[in-house]
């Protein structure tokens, strides 16, 4: 699990496997912060790796979204 603006507080199973991938990005760990945040464009260049699919501003604003909510008991 990620959390793109704290790179370096991951999670579960493999949580290094993709560092290398996550620098090269866009990701910033640690002191190497820049002034300027841009983890939400490396969290959609992650995205497009893993996927295959890039997250154009087109694919957002003509995809159509379903969403629901579920009782937990």
């Amino acid at each position: 699990m990620l959390r793109p603006r704290f790179p370096e507080d991951r999670w579960g199973t493999a949580p290094d496997e993709l560092v290398d991938v996550m620098q090269r990005i866009g990701f910033h760990f640690d002191e190497e912060a820049p002034e300027t945040d841009l983890s939400a464009p490396a969290a959609f260049a992650l995205t497009e790796h893993l996927t295959g699919v890039a997250i154009t501003p087109t694919l957002i604003q003509d995809t159509t979204f379903t969403c629901a909510t579920v009782r937990i008991r």
